[in-house]
């Protein structure tokens, strides 16, 4: 794995692959990697020929911990690592992305853009539990015309089912037991359908119902039943459905996904 600093760089390694015919896939990330980074790394050394693991700050601040992230970049099949300099990409630069419905990830909206105009990918790739970036890609990519796919990979869990992440890490005592109530959830909607449930309107009452069993420090902010391919809302169980729980614990946002195979009655 060589590890990137300069823009030049990233784009003279691109180039390089686009003239070989490299299928190039792509993981942003803020650094502080952990396993969850590694399986999509895993997952985009499966199905790519050059893998880009990127840690950019959207607000220009230096990345932590270097020497394990490169450590754990390489070992997951990471062909370049591309860590810029804290920093603007673009220094006194006048144009930002300003999601409509979520005008705080301006910065993160902006980062992104840059980061798929600056490498182009064929895919990018976000874990399951990070469903509002993978969003936020999806919107990216289609308004802004790229052809660039955005694949959502099954994060790793820990033992009690919470998706390893930088968030889930930060939660402890009674607040980790309250999020642990949330794949419980996610496990018991999957089973209501395996058993033939193919009400979209009461699979999200029975997750809000089974939520509710963490109490109050469990914050639940939306349920919510989208096309996984879109990640447009959808009410009817035509097709495979993504089940999108947002909520907080302790002021920390936590979502987590689960996806729901569509199998036809008979």
């Amino acid at each position: 794995m060589r590890t990137l600093v300069t823009l030049e760089e990233l784009q003279h390694q691109v180039r390089v692959a686009r003239d070989r015919g490299d299928r190039v896939g792509l993981v942003p990330t803020r650094g502080d990697l952990h396993d969850g980074h590694a399986a999509l790394l895993r997952t985009a050394h499966a199905q790519c020929d050059l893998v880009i693991c990127t840690i950019l700050r959207p607000e220009g601040g230096p990345a932590f911990h270097e020497s394990s992230d490169e450590r754990i970049a390489a070992g997951a099949g990471a062909h370049l690592l591309w860590r810029p300099r804290p920093g603007p990409l673009v220094p006194q630069g006048r144009l930002r992305i300003v999601p409509a419905d979520a005008p705080d990830f301006a910065a993160t909206a902006t980062a992104d853009a840059q980061q798929l105009g600056i490498i182009h990918p064929d895919v990018v790739y976000v874990g399951d539990g990070h469903f509002d970036h993978a969003r936020l890609l999806r919107d990216v990519t289609r308004e802004l015309f790229f052809d660039i796919e955005v694949r959502m990979v099954e994060t790793p869990r820990d033992p009690d089912g919470l998706p390893i992440g930088s968030t889930t890490r930060q939660l402890a005592g009674s607040g980790r037991d309250a999020a642990a109530v949330i794949p419980r959830a996610l496990d018991a909607i999957s089973a209501a359908v395996a058993s033939g449930e193919r009400s979209l309107f009461r699979l999200r009452a029975r997750t809000e119902a089974r939520l509710a069993e963490a109490g109050t420090e469990l914050d639940v902010e939306d349920v919510s039943t989208v096309d996984p391919r879109s990640f447009e809302p959808i009410d009817v169980f035509d097709r495979d459905v993504l089940l999108v729980v947002r909520t907080r614990v302790g002021g920390l946002p936590i979502v987590d996904s689960r996806l729901l195979p569509h199998a036809p009655t008979t």
